[in-house]
């Protein structure tokens, strides 16, 4: 049975878009991780661990969806809607345990290793299950090894390095550098780490190929609105930013409620005893 390639061209403004996603959910996780580290009430720790990982899950999820739509063929295509939601949920679920995992105690190589392994997983599993979502009728899929292997160590190795900042800038470190640096810091980190996560994925998605298949019957799938690539990917970008700038907000609110106490804190300490008259 013989085979046609597809047409296959990139919009390299959807490729831009997912690197954007990628880099600013990365600062503002990088944001988060220091107040999931340092917040000493458990309740305090809790909300700042699952904020961080529903935000740096759908972000994640995004940029892999918006970098879908980047690849451009000459086939009617969309994206089942079941898969497309578990692959959101699961990137989601897998990053919570790892962060569990990474604060239960001191920063240790076999600490880092379960964290960046079960945070990996959780990237791999989005990955390849909204790669299964993403739907070209009439087409056979080709798996190749190699990417597929490479697009699995990026994933790991990544969410490593990544857990790894968390962590320092957590620790009593971070807490004693001067800000300038730490925010200098986390950008530098948050640009790399959008290079890793999209490195990931675009690996990943050189891992499956897509030929013609004349033999084959058209399905009928739900999909996300006939795919129309332009609305979704504003739909997602929108949504993105709004959530992202939730969390800048959030964590302004946080700092500036910290100064406050620490304000008070310091102008009791001051204070005279007034003599009785």
């Amino acid at each position: 049975m013989e085979h046609a390639h597809l047409s296959q061209t990139w919009n390299f403004g959807y490729v831009g878009l997912s690197y954007v996603i990628a880099t600013l959910t990365s600062f503002v996780s990088l944001e988060l991780a220091a107040r999931a580290g340092r917040q000493r009430a458990i309740g305090s720790t809790h909300f700042w661990l699952v904020a961080q990982a529903l935000l740096l899950g759908y972000g994640i999820w995004a940029m892999h969806f918006v970098g879908m739509m980047a690849l451009q063929v000459n086939s009617p295509s969309g994206f089942k809607v079941p898969l497309t939601i578990f692959s959101g949920v699961a990137a989601a679920l897998l990053v919570y345990p790892a962060l569990r995992i990474l604060h239960a105690g001191p920063l240790s190589a076999g600490r880092l290793s379960a964290a960046g392994v079960i945070a990996g997983s959780g990237i791999v599993i989005m990955h390849y299950s909204g790669m299964a979502a993403y739907q070209l009728p009439g087409t056979v899929v080709t798996v190749l090894w190699g990417p597929l292997v490479a697009s699995v160590a990026i994933a790991v190795g990544a969410s490593m390095v990544a857990l790894f900042l968390f962590k320092q800038l957590a620790s009593d470190w971070a807490q004693h550098q001067r800000r300038s640096m730490l925010l200098g810091a986390k950008v530098l980190a948050a640009l790399v780490m959008g290079v890793a996560i999209t490195g990931m994925h675009y690996t990943g998605m050189a891992a499956l190929r897509y030929t013609a298949d004349p033999q084959a019957t058209l399905q009928t799938i739900t999909t996300f609105a006939g795919a129309n690539h332009s609305l979704l990917a504003l739909m997602i970008g929108i949504v993105s930013f709004l959530l992202i700038g939730l969390a800048i907000a959030t964590i302004a609110m946080d700092a500036s409620g910290s100064r406050d106490a620490a304000d008070e804190l310091e102008a009791g300490a001051g204070l005279e005893p007034v003599a009785a008259d």
